[in-house]
């Protein structure tokens, strides 16, 4: 049986070997004395850069698809690895009522302006200044949010889940805290997809006393 010896090299426009691993170009292959000359087209090396682009835009349309992760509680920034919409965002943040007394419930509603502004991912807090206010009463069983404990402070954000036929709104219950008498505001990321997405979007002031 005949042995065989196999080699790559890189041939220079001058005919001198340059190296043994490079790019794509024109290699030589030896095989006992017979040189055969193949061009190597560069179709694998664009194949690859484009898998490449592919993983790389895929990524942020992932996103957190099982709820915000706790390092975006303070700047309310999801993790997408690309940057917020810079327009108003097409949604609202519909409060039951503007003023209650501390310890009382109020009912919050983000909903699209119109039906293709859908929400697939969301992140509410309710704030006075930036400190995070009260609590969140999120049933268990709810299809689309769960609380979230940002801090010391539990279930002081709400979170969606894992959403396969996103809604045109969700509504959800935030709880005033005892002793409260500011005025706060309820701040949410919404995001149509992973990779579009607006940034503490705000409702009205709500007045507690």
């Amino acid at each position: 049986m005949a042995a065989y010896r196999v080699r790559f090299e890189k041939i220079n426009s001058n005919g001198a070997v340059e190296c043994f691993s490079c790019s794509p170009s024109t290699f030589h292959i030896y095989t006992g004395s017979t040189l055969i000359q193949i061009q190597i087209l560069k179709m694998a090396y664009r194949y690859a850069c484009v898998l490449l682009t592919v993983a790389l835009c895929a990524a942020p349309a992932i996103g957190f698809s099982a709820g915000a992760p706790n390092g975006a509680c303070g700047d309310m920034i999801p993790q997408h690895h690309t940057d917020a919409q810079k327009s108003a965002a097409p949604y609202q943040i519909i409060l039951s009522k503007k003023q209650l007394k501390a310890g009382e419930g109020l009912t919050i509603t983000v909903q699209g302006n119109s039906a293709k502004d859908t929400i697939k991912g969301l992140l509410c807090q309710t704030r006075v200044g930036e400190t995070p206010v009260g609590a969140f009463d999120v049933p268990p069983n709810n299809n689309y949010i769960q609380t979230l404990d940002c801090g010391n402070s539990k279930a002081s954000a709400v979170t969606h889940k894992k959403i396969t036929n996103a809604p045109n709104a969700i509504t959800f219950n935030w709880v005033a805290p005892k002793g409260l008498s500011e005025e706060a505001r309820v701040y949410c990321t919404i995001a149509l997809n992973g990779g579009v997405f607006w940034v503490k979007h705000s409702s009205d002031f709500l007045k507690v006393n």
